[in-house]
């Protein structure tokens, strides 16, 4: 994949690249803070890198990450969002509202017979079986991004944050290791000048901002958030995907 492409494709640039460029943000602004180098040269560097493909490679490890941790979420959520909003158990959406999404799916995809309530308690691997291919068919008819822009909006919200959880350890592991080398430069200095380097300190406390996020804020309750907007956005589309019949008026 070309560089212009990672930039311009809004999905690849905000779920894929920037939660890459976030994992690295400590590594970077240690090695400006402590580089004797000019910055022009530091750019050289950089664009060298990403002109081998660098980005590219960013946002496969991003991508990867996430996926392959996607799972263990799935498991503690009790499901994917996109596929649990359709059980009668589940209670995003009110009954009425869900009682016609089950209509229109059952139409749409005339395979899956929507189960009643008694069914999906008796068999709920079943049950999510029909969901899941109800869910199946809504994100196939679905890619239009202009037409379901908001959709789309959602998915790359979910997707940044997942890939940057998925990170997470190494994320935790760089800001550590940035943090302390930070902190013994700056002791270094200060021991042969007396004086304490304010760049340095600025990305030791930058790092340590970083540590505390990973910590605290990059969690997986923080990626519940985007993914259940997504499934609630794309259970939405049920209704662009199977409009209501106009009725005769009589007159």
């Amino acid at each position: 994949m070309k560089l212009s492409t990672i930039i311009t494709d809004s999905y690849e640039r905000k779920a894929r690249l920037y939660p890459a460029l976030l994992l690295i943000a400590p590594v970077v602004g240690t090695g400006v803070a402590m580089s004797s180098a000019k910055l022009s040269g530091l750019q050289s560097l950089v664009a060298g890198v990403i002109g081998c493909g660098g980005a590219f490679l960013l946002t496969q490890l991003a991508r990867d990450s996430g996926k392959k941790r996607e799972s263990s979420l799935f498991s503690k959520w009790g499901g994917m969002p996109s596929v649990a909003i359709f059980r009668h158990r589940d209670p995003r959406l009110d009954a009425i509202t869900k009682a016609r999404y089950h209509k229109k799916l059952a139409k749409l995809v005339k395979e899956a017979k929507p189960p009643a309530p008694e069914e999906e308690q008796a068999d709920p691997a079943s049950a999510d079986a029909v969901y899941k291919a109800w869910s199946n068919y809504l994100r196939i008819n679905t890619r239009d991004t202009k037409k379901f822009a908001l959709l789309f909006r959602e998915n790359i919200a979910y997707g940044y944050r997942r890939n940057i959880w998925g990170l997470r350890p190494v994320g935790l592991f760089i800001s550590l290791v940035s943090m302390a080398i930070c902190l013994v430069r700056i002791y270094c200095i200060y021991k042969s000048t007396e004086e304490i380097s304010e760049s340095v300190a600025g990305a030791a406390i930058f790092s340590v901002i970083m540590l505390l996020l990973w910590l605290f804020r990059f969690t997986d309750d923080w990626v519940r958030i985007p993914a259940d907007a997504y499934a609630e956005r794309l259970a939405e589309t049920v209704d662009a995907l199977a409009p209501e019949a106009p009725t005769n008026k009589r007159s």
